[in-house]
């Protein structure tokens, strides 16, 4: 069969974090589904299920609650992930463009980690970059506004350059006026 360029990409994603065997390889092939998303609409999965973005940018936003309201959490771009947890934080996941994404269900993560223990790694790589990005937003907010503005434009490229003002000035726990003077 002759992989996609979503496919090299998931691969190349993958072979970053740890080793991809032939046999690992093909399970994952098995069990992945690449799904397009269109700019608005929302992502919907279950509880610690998996999205690893290939292209496009998803925003993660506070869910409807009061001042927080559209708050943004985080800027999800091309080779991070997603690991579902909007049922216990309160938050959801919405494309800013148009996205393409890897998907593997909880179980069939599980499934993966039995059949194949170094997916483990890889597994363990995932849950630390999320909440290691998690905590990259309470770091900024110590900093001065125009501290936080040249950090995130090294961090966050991608968002930097295509998301909009508002959602950058929220982020940065700064008015958008402020965002675009500094």
């Amino acid at each position: 069969m002759e992989r996609t360029k979503y496919q090299n990409l998931l691969f190349e994603i993958l072979h970053e974090l740890a080793p991809v065997p032939p046999a690992l390889w093909s399970s994952i092939l098995a069990v992945v589904e690449i799904r397009s998303i269109k700019k608005g609409r929302y992502l919907q999965a279950k509880l610690l299920d998996l999205h690893i973005v290939l292209e496009g940018i998803i925003i993660k936003r506070w869910d409807d609650a009061g001042p927080l309201q559209n708050d943004v959490i985080d800027f999800i771009s091309k080779k991070q992930f997603i690991l579902h947890i909007e049922d216990v934080d309160g938050s959801y996941f919405k494309a800013d463009s148009d996205v393409v994404t890897a998907f593997i269900s909880r179980e069939n993560i599980i499934k993966l980690m039995e059949e194949h223990p170094i997916f483990a790694n890889h597994s363990n790589y995932l849950i630390a970059t999320v909440l290691n990005r998690r905590s990259f937003r309470g770091r900024l907010l110590k900093m001065p506004a125009k501290d936080r503005k040249i950090t995130f434009g090294k961090e966050y490229p991608e968002a930097n350059f295509y998301c909009s003002i508002s959602d950058k000035s929220s982020f940065l726990g700064i008015s958008a006026s402020y965002y675009s003077t500094i």
